[in-house]
């Protein structure tokens, strides 16, 4: 899955949990792809939460999971990829031609009602898996555990960060950390129906503000968002339209790193890039980004 045609937009490196529909369900569903967002990382095994998509922090040095794909080059043996979500800047123009699978929709992890109140702490573990009926030593319980270790780290002055069971907070946190007097809230909106067949093109780029705070879905049994002030960041509004019947079809929200001379160096072999170059992401739509 090595990008080739620069007129592609590229791949995102994933790191999926996977699905099963069963009777009695042993994960959520699969609301998200899976990045290298994860300060302490997702589980790898299968049937497991999947609403965190790209987990929280790009850490270049982050360990990354086996990779399922078979068509994936050797070197990349152990990223796992998925359609579209992650490109070089250099490369989004518009008429720039998505691959065929991309796709932007997510499910969303159930509001909490009863349990909005709990902190999100590694000290509440057997109170929240006892509320939400998880038995211990599952993976949904080593996912539980890993999210609220990287709720609980501590604070850093550097890159402000929090997570949330409350949009209204979540709202606060942003306007506090982005010095406004109230933060603007932007999502990935599709237009219609989406099926693994779409084909989008791009259609128009607007720059949004150097000044973000994205929010991103936890692996958790209700919604929960990590949010952070990431440095050296550029939002987009991408408008997407069918490649087939030119209809407006996703206006989606992209960030870009850019400055990447401390990444990985695959990154970089995966996206046919050069160390330092900026790489942007879509957001899907269970995701929100303050600017």
């Amino acid at each position: 899955m090595h990008l080739r045609k620069k007129k592609v937009l590229g791949l995102v490196i994933t790191r999926w949990i996977g699905t099963q529909k069963m009777d009695i369900p042993v994960s959520f569903g699969a609301s998200a792809y899976k990045v290298s967002w994860s300060p302490d990382g997702a589980p790898s095994e299968k049937k497991g939460f999947d609403a965190s998509a790209y987990a929280v922090h790009w850490d270049p040095n982050h360990a990354h999971s086996p990779s399922s794909i078979t068509d994936a080059p050797a070197k990349h043996r152990h990223i796992k990829v998925q359609t579209g979500m992650l490109f070089l800047k250099k490369n989004l123009h518009i008429g720039t031609t998505l691959p065929k699978g991309t796709m932007f929709a997510r499910d969303g992890a159930p509001k909490s009602v009863h349990f909005a109140s709990t902190p999100l702490e590694s000290k509440y573990l057997t109170t929240i898996l006892s509320h939400v009926m998880i038995p211990h030593g599952s993976t949904k319980a080593k996912q539980v555990a890993d999210t609220l270790c990287s709720c609980g780290k501590p604070v850093d002055k550097e890159e402000p960060h929090m997570c949330f069971s409350s949009r209204e907070a979540m709202s606060r946190f942003a306007t506090r950390e982005l010095g406004v007097s109230g933060a603007r809230a932007a999502i990935t909106r599709i237009h219609g129906n989406e099926t693994p067949n779409s084909m989008y093109i791009v259609e128009q780029v607007t720059q949004l503000n150097n000044n973000v705070v994205p929010c991103h879905p936890m692996d958790f049994p209700y919604e929960v968002f990590y949010c952070h002030l990431p440095k050296e960041v550029q939002s987009l509004r991408v408008q997407l339209k069918g490649l087939k019947d030119g209809m407006p079809h996703v206006t989606a929200i992209a960030m870009c790193h850019m400055n990447t001379s401390n990444w990985d160096t695959q990154y970089f072999e995966l996206l046919d890039g050069k160390r330092g170059e900026p790489i942007c992401h879509y957001m899907p739509t269970n995701y929100i980004m303050f600017y």
